[in-house]
């Protein structure tokens, strides 16, 4: 066991510097009494990065529309900040990888969503565009299709997509079916693209409970505490 001169102690495993006051140890080492955890530094210096860049776009997105641009024009910094900070934010999740895949996408598919329709109603207050209601009519609808597709071939993949993430295919069900439901008794028959994305989802929902039905029971059992 090695020991510190200059604070009395002995320090078991093999550390080269005494932990308390840095000086070298002396005496022979022992066997380490916990495993080496190697960092993935590559991965946490990309994340640096990602996190610089997405900081850095955004100060100078401001700096062009406030200080650099006298003229009077319609300020576009708050929608682009918005969406440089939810791209970094989803590029953060894939290079740490401390992520759910079905939750990503998920709730990707929400914060897109939003951004969009804020995104909307921003330029048809600040520009004094039409408002088309694309964002409602076709961003959200084709979004919750794609992302119900995307999930229901990962459950079946995949085993643990299935076990621990069936919460957030639930929950993309009720975005797609809840709409139609509410449009339809509030304007009639909804557009095209909410009836495909109600039929997807209502089709997923059937399947899911068709192949893998104890897993389904088991999840709503464990959720709701039955």
């Amino acid at each position: 066991m090695k020991n510190c001169p200059h604070c009395n102690v002995k320090v078991g495993g093999n550390l080269e510097k005494c932990p308390l006051c840095q000086n070298t140890l002396n005496g022979e080492g022992e066997r380490d009494h916990w495993p080496i955890i190697k960092l993935n530094t590559k991965r946490f210096k990309a994340f640096r990065i990602v996190t610089f860049a997405a900081i850095a776009t955004c100060i100078i997105n401001l700096a062009l529309d406030y200080l650099f641009i006298s003229a009077e024009h319609p300020s576009w910094s708050p929608i682009a900040v918005a969406w440089i900070l939810v791209s970094g934010w989803t590029l953060e999740s894939v290079i740490k990888r401390h992520y759910n895949l079905l939750q990503t996408t998920f709730l990707g598919m929400i914060a897109i969503s939003f951004l969009c329709q804020i995104s909307e109603f921003y330029i048809h207050l600040s520009w004094d565009v039409p408002y088309l209601g694309i964002t409602s009519g076709y961003v959200i609808p084709i979004l919750c299709s794609l992302n119900m597709v995307s999930n229901f071939v990962l459950s079946f993949i995949d085993k643990q997509f299935t076990d621990h993430s069936l919460i957030y295919m639930f929950l993309n069900i009720l975005v797609g079916v809840v709409p139609w439901i509410a449009l339809f008794f509030y304007e009639g028959l909804p557009p095209l693209t909410w009836s495909i994305c109600m039929v997807i989802n209502v089709l997923a929902f059937v399947a899911l409970f068709v192949f893998k039905r104890r897993t389904v029971l088991s999840e709503f059992k464990k959720r709701f505490h039955i």
